[in-house]
């Protein structure tokens, strides 16, 4: 699946996910997967809980590490596509 910056995502609820200290371990409950997010993935998935667009959540990124728009926004739109692969998220394509 193609996520675009006009993209609303948001967790999936065919998923169960715990914080752990900065990380978060995520179960898919369609495939019985589970995933291992680091600190700043981490931080993705949660901004995620309430619908939201790749340029508001590359925003919570930057609010919080040290990273550039233009490598933050590319390595966001890339997550989110493998989370939309794995059936982690909901993805909304507005027209």
């Amino acid at each position: 699946m193609v996520i675009e910056i006009s993209t609303s995502v948001k967790q999936s609820a065919d998923q169960v996910s715990c914080n752990l200290d900065d990380e978060v371990v995520i179960l898919s409950l369609v495939s019985s997967l589970y995933f291992g997010l680091d600190e700043v993935a981490a931080c993705i998935w949660d901004a995620m809980r309430e619908s939201a667009k790749p340029g508001e959540i590359c925003q919570k990124v930057m609010d919080r590490f040290d990273v550039d728009e233009e490598q933050c926004l590319a390595d966001v739109l890339g997550f989110l596509e493998k989370l939309a692969n794995a059936n982690l998220i909901q993805a909304h394509h507005e027209k």
